[in-house]
């Protein structure tokens, strides 16, 4: 068991590890980079235990990946001594690309996972089961019960109940099954991960019978006490126990493990983690950027570390633009990790007012239809755009504007006055202009107008815009190619248009927004630096070397592409950017640029640790 006191925090800029390892007598909990500035407030009890599963979490997911690509090669040496209680492993190697860039998984006492893998619901509900009492009755069988039957003035027997097999949780023997039930729902609960309620029930059984107190395994203040009474009570279970069958000594030297496993026995060097952590990172930042992309839009990515899951995704996405064999220079394929186009349309976006007009228009019960008369220059003078609107869960006969009312103000009893977004429950759609300017696209995101939802998501495919926009909010297209005629929500937003006219409109729209507005294309070079390596003179010349004269290559390869598929006024821009580990726990946003960075020329985004964690947890 881990003491989380004993433990050192330490960032070691010069090596990648990660996870616990033993250096002249001390164990460490050796955290990525990234987060030196955090180190002190981070050194308590609870801290250390957050982190600690945390990276138990990251580096299962991360093996996960390993195993199912194929990469892990087991060097195991396993002790199973039952007259002392160490169980050693080495550990895993993933194959590398680069022999100089050997990756080792390290747990030479892998404490949790053995734990963890004993876990066996159905063994354990039957271990946990016996012969119980019932209320019904075999007739055929009541012989055998007359010696127990009450007999009556009138000769008549009464028994009450027969003893027939069935399944129940019981709390009074087997105590080694319950008490594996509590340590495993201990650990969930610091992984934040469900268990079953019956596990549940046969854990805080063990609780009230052997601890009698709410205390915890993983708290400060009981760790020490909850710890022993654990260790007394799996010798009185072990030495009390008679029959020990293989399911006895499975679940008996999991919990033996967990409560004696002591980390301090081990050799100096890496106990538990991995040796290059900068390939969990790159997973990590990849893994997101496949998950909240539209994948279209991911021209280029690294594959090496994703999930097949993944992968697969990728691979079946169409790309905006086709960027195949652009990294090849002379025989030599160069392998950016990602390569995202992206529209800028979040730069035209300003703070405004808007007056729209509630009109009295009923369309058999779909009193959804507002007009703005302000007019564009782009629009004949006097003309106004009819908009639709619609909310989720919409009824017919309630004018959408008795709801937006609640929010916004009226004036003269005749316009709504739109200072803000509509809140997302609100969605608009009305037919956009053959030549669309800033001011058409700030009144398109102040009514979530569908389509710049799918600017707002980098959505610039008709199917992916149905999956990722249209399908979460129920809006279906049967197969006839038309919009569900009962769904008021849809009716009232596109009336009786078809899907394939929506189409057309949709494509017309982006084809004007990748020719008009000038997109973006990043070059993502994931980092696994701190932050002050970039902004230490010493390291100029090798970040230059290194980082910088890289990404000019790619710079170059691409504009070259670039240069044969768009003219010279609609031509997307081209950005490096660099992704470096931040510990920011308080901070809701998952990148905080740089822009002292080599003037901007290149960002560096300090991307949100747990953020992005719990990203790669999730998936």
């Amino acid at each position: 068991m881990i003491n989380f006191n004993s433990l050192q925090l330490v960032v070691n800029n010069k090596y990648s590890f990660v996870g616990i390892d033993k250096q002249e007598q001390n164990l460490r909990l050796c955290l990525p980079k990234g987060f030196n500035e955090s180190k002190s407030t981070l050194d308590n009890f609870d801290s250390k235990r957050d982190l600690f599963f945390l990276f138990y979490k990251i580096l299962t997911t991360f093996r996960s990946i390993c195993v199912e690509k194929g990469y892990l090669d087991d060097n195991n040496q396993l002790t199973n001594d039952r007259d002392g209680f160490l169980k050693t492993k080495i550990g895993s190697s993933i194959k590398s690309y680069q022999e100089d860039n050997e990756n080792i998984f390290y747990y030479k006492i892998d404490i949790l996972g053995k734990l963890l893998d004993a876990y066996n619901e159905p063994k354990i509900l039957s271990l946990a089961s016996r012969l119980g009492k019932q209320d019904k009755f075999d007739l055929s069988k009541i012989h055998k019960y007359l010696h127990q039957g009450i007999y009556l003035s009138n000769d008549a027997v009464y028994i009450d109940q027969m003893n027939f097999p069935r399944k129940v949780v019981q709390f009074q023997s087997n105590d080694i099954v319950t008490m594996y039930c509590y340590l495993f729902f201990e650990v969930k609960q610091q992984l934040k991960e469900t268990t079953n309620p019956n596990i549940i029930s046969l854990a805080e059984d063990f609780r009230e019978r052997y601890l009698n107190s709410p205390d915890s395994l993983f708290d400060e203040n009981s760790y020490e006490s909850v710890l022993n009474v654990l260790k007394d009570a799996l010798e009185t279970i072990n030495n009390y126990t008679v029959l020990k069958d293989a399911d006895y000594w499975e679940y008996y030297d999991a919990i033996e493990l967990f409560l004696y496993g002591d980390l301090s026995q081990g050799e100096e060097g890496e106990i538990w983690g991995i040796n290059n952590f900068y390939t969990v990172w790159e997973s990590m930042c990849l893994t997101y950027l496949t998950e909240n992309n539209d994948l279209s839009c991911l021209l280029h990515c690294d594959t090496r570390y994703l999930s097949s899951k993944t992968l697969d995704k990728l691979q079946a996405s169409e790309k905006v633009i086709d960027i195949n064999n652009v990294f090849k220079i002379n025989g030599v394929s160069l392998n950016p990790d990602a390569v995202l186009f992206s529209s800028k349309n979040s730069d035209f976006i300003q703070q405004t007012t808007y007056e729209i007009f509630i009109t009295d228009w009923d369309n058999h019960g779909y009193k959804t239809q507002f007009r703005y008369d302000n007019g564009f220059n782009i629009y004949k003078e006097n003309e106004s755009i009819f908009i639709n609107t619609g909310y989720l869960n919409q009824k017919k006969e309630v004018y959408t504007a008795k709801i937006l009312e609640r929010i916004y103000s009226r004036k003269d009893n005749q316009y709504l006055i739109i200072n803000s977004s509509l809140p997302r429950a609100f969605y608009s759609f009305w037919d956009i202009p053959k030549i669309i300017n800033n001011e058409h696209l700030n009144l398109m995101s102040y009514l979530n107008h569908f389509f710049y939802l799918a600017l707002e998501s980098k959505v610039f495919t008709w199917n992916t815009f149905c999956e990722r926009i249209l399908k979460p909010l129920n809006v279906d297209i049967n197969s006839n190619g038309d919009f569900d005629e009962y769904n008021v929500f849809t009716r009232s937003l596109f009336r009786d248009r078809s899907a394939q006219s929506i189409q057309n409109e949709f494509e017309k729209f982006i084809t004007q927004i990748l020719n008009n507005q000038k997109p973006l294309i990043k070059i993502i070079d994931v980092k696994y630096c701190d932050s002050k390596y970039f902004s230490d003179p010493n390291n100029k010349k090798e970040n230059k070397e290194k980082n910088v004269r890289k990404q000019f290559i790619y710079e170059y390869s691409l504009q070259k592409k670039l240069n044969k598929l768009f003219s010279t006024d609609s031509k997307p821009e081209i950005q490096s950017s660099f992704w470096i580990p931040d510990y920011c726990p308080d901070d809701p946003n998952l990148f905080r640029r740089n822009y002292d960075f080599l003037d901007g020329y290149i960002e560096l985004n300090k991307v949100n640790f747990l953020l992005l964690a719990e990203n790669y947890i999730a998936n």
